[in-house]
Parts: C-alpha cells; sequence; structure tokens
C-alpha cells in the first residue's frame, strides 16, 4: 500500500510539472525574455563612415516564407555617421522588430507596417527578427537585411543645390533691370 500513498504524494508535483512544461511548448512567449524598447534608431546604429544625409538604397531581404518583402529602394538616413533605414512591410501586420538586441515598434503607413532600424553594416546581410500577428498566433520571424553601398543615390542634394541656382538667377535678373533702367534714363 505505500506504492500508490506515494504515486498519490507526488501527483500533484507532476502535474506542475506537466502544466509548466505545456505552457513552455503552447505559449513559448510566456517564458520570453523581455526585449528593451529602442528610444532612437540612432542610438544603436555603428559609425560607418559616410556623410551626414539622406539617401536612397537598394536593400535585399532574405529568410521567412517568401509571402513578406520590404519596399526597396529605402530611404537611409545619416547622422553624424550612424544609418537608420525606413522599412515598409508589405503587410500591416508586424507588430514589432528586434535589431541588435532592441525593440522597434511601427507606424502604419497605407496598409504597410513602417519601421525606423538601424543599420548595422552595409553589402553584408545583417539578422532582424519580424514579429507578424497574420498567423493564428504571432511568430517571431528571422530575416536578413542586406543595404547595398553601390546603389546609394543622395537624395537631399537637390535641395542644397536649389538655393545656389537661385543667387545667380537673381543677379542676372537684377543686371537686366539695371540696364533697362539705365537706357530709360538716358534716352529720356
Amino acid at each position: 500500500m505505500n506504492a500508490p500513498a506515494a504515486a498519490r504524494r507526488h501527483h500533484p508535483m507532476a502535474l506542475i510539472l506537466l502544466l509548466v512544461m505545456s505552457l513552455a511548448v503552447w505559449c513559448p512567449t510566456a517564458f520570453a525574455q523581455e526585449v528593451p524598447a529602442a528610444t532612437s534608431p540612432f542610438e544603436d546604429a555603428p559609425a560607418l563612415g559616410l556623410a551626414d544625409g539622406t539617401y536612397a538604397i537598394d536593400v535585399v531581404l532574405e529568410g521567412g516564407s517568401g509571402r513578406a518583402s520590404i519596399a526597396t529602394p529605402t530611404t537611409l538616413t545619416v547622422r553624424d555617421g550612424c544609418a537608420a533605414a525606413r522599412i515598409a512591410w508589405s503587410s500591416s501586420n508586424y507588430d514589432y522588430m528586434i535589431v541588435a538586441g532592441k525593440r522597434y515598434v511601427p507606424t502604419i503607413e497605407d496598409g504597410s507596417s513602417v519601421f525606423e532600424i538601424p543599420v548595422l553594416v552595409l553589402d553584408e546581410p545583417f539578422e532582424v527578427i519580424g514579429d507578424t500577428t497574420a498567423m493564428s498566433q504571432p511568430h517571431e520571424i528571422t530575416y536578413d537585411l542586406t543595404f547595398a553601398s553601390d546603389s546609394m543615390v543622395r537624395q537631399d542634394t537637390a535641395r542644397i543645390a536649389t538655393p545656389s541656382l537661385l543667387v545667380p538667377l537673381i543677379l542676372v535678373l537684377a543686371g537686366a533691370a539695371g540696364v533697362l533702367l539705365f537706357r530709360r534714363v538716358r534716352t529720356s
């Protein structure tokens, strides 16, 4: 009779262990470590030796099921040599991304989840995690992003060049007006 009593005594522990194991299998996020939220993608970005400004750059997405995509070229912003990219997914179902151990949250624009994330390296893939809610349960999916430096085109140079063209144009117009005024006064 000792054996059934011992089984009954350990039975609650077996149930607790079974419950914990079930939670770990069916709800892995219950045991996941909390990922710190990012405050700015520039704080987590390494200096890449780029000139400050705004660029268009091609980006390649690899991994996942192949159903998701990102807009390319994308906008790359450089501040103090550190780069952040604007990643626009083909779906609005991405509720966060993890890059370099930090969690980034999106804005929803035109049906797309749009993230500002740090760019860790150029011309080499680096790993990111995207959490999608498109399936029955949220899933973290690992992707690789590769930013092609040979495709970079500076976007903010046109805004800088416009004022410098305006000054010579004003000088030419002022000169022409001066010549016309001088001729008018001289003929009077």
